[in-house]
């Protein structure tokens, strides 16, 4: 069961001498991925890319509606956790942002999800919210997700591309039993790859909020995981897959203990790249063994598949 009172912490950014606002933004963007929140929320703008007539590209035109002014936001259930949170950026930020706590029902929070998320079709899974189960094809793999609190609902580009990974590796992979996933979320792939038959899948996250929905997202779909927080586990022994979604400037540091949690002849899956960023990761990776055997773009995301020698 989810708690009834969900919190959010408001980061607005102030104009500063010779400061641009969207400087400011980028700065704590970037702090805030390097203590781990990466559960952030952007503020978004109506009807951004519905002018065909609009000669700017988006990113111009993010700026020129105000984009930079969005404020972002990150939601816990955790009280405690963002006014720890708040401190920090305060005391890093001072003058040049401004910081609100404020709380809604849970139940309000999660309403907000039902317009934005719809079910997903993959070459073998059918992936949906609870709210749309009356509508369940009968030749895909049925996988319901309830997005909680945590990220990676499957909307993203990454996570379908993650998705279509893991189907890959079914063919390729011919005794499944041990999966990794790093920044599991809410647990979609994971449970996608137990539900392929592979019999010990463990996810891990430093969100608490993300164990918690992936928890529940297991019993939903009958499955069984193992769920830890933290990121990679020093005790456990090398995998036959591997998989980590998460942004490259997360992946460049961590690809060592990556590759060194993926067993001799198995798999490696990483997305949350762009495309430009593609070509410098496997540069990182192949001096630990790692050799690219499948990429794949979609809308200038990237997912890689690496075998380990």
């Amino acid at each position: 069961m989810h708690p009834t009172e969900t919190f959010q912490l408001a980061i607005q950014f102030v104009p500063q001498a010779g400061v641009a606002r969207e400087s400011i933004k980028d700065d704590v963007k970037n702090w805030l991925l390097g203590v781990g929140e990466e559960s952030f929320v952007e503020g978004a703008l109506d009807d951004l890319y519905l002018d065909p007539d609009y000669e700017e590209g988006p990113q111009e035109q993010y700026r020129e509606l105000g984009g930079d002014m969005q404020p972002l936001s990150i939601y816990k259930y955790d009280r405690e956790h963002l006014v720890a949170l708040k401190e920090q950026l305060e005391a890093s930020f001072g003058s040049r942002i401004a910081c609100e706590l404020g709380s809604m029902q849970t139940e309000t929070w999660m309403e907000g999800w039902k317009e934005s998320f719809k079910p997903i079709r993959t070459q073998r899974f059918y992936i949906y919210p609870p709210w749309l189960a009356h509508d369940v094809p009968s030749d895909r793999i049925p996988l319901v997700i309830e997005p909680g609190m945590a990220f990676g609902t499957g909307q993203h580009a990454t996570t379908v591309l993650c998705m279509e990974a893991i189907e890959d590796l079914d063919g390729l992979v011919t005794e499944r039993s041990t999966v990794l996933d790093v920044g599991t979320g809410t647990g979609i792939l994971a449970i996608a790859a137990s539900k392929l038959g592979f019999t010990d899948v463990m996810g891990t996250d430093i969100d608490p909020d993300a164990i918690l929905a992936s928890a529940d997202n297991a019993r939903a779909n009958e499955v069984a995981l193992v769920l830890e927080q933290g990121s990679i586990p020093e005790a456990l022994p090398a995998q036959q897959v591997v998989i980590a979604n998460i942004i490259f400037y997360v992946l460049r540091k961590i690809i060592g203990d990556l590759a060194g949690k993926t067993a001799a002849g198995g798999y490696l899956v990483l997305s949350g790249l762009l495309a430009e960023e593609a070509r410098d990761m496997r540069a990182l990776a192949e001096p630990f063994g790692l050799q690219l055997e499948r990429e794949q773009v979609r809308d200038d995301w990237a997912c890689q598949i690496y075998r380990k020698a």
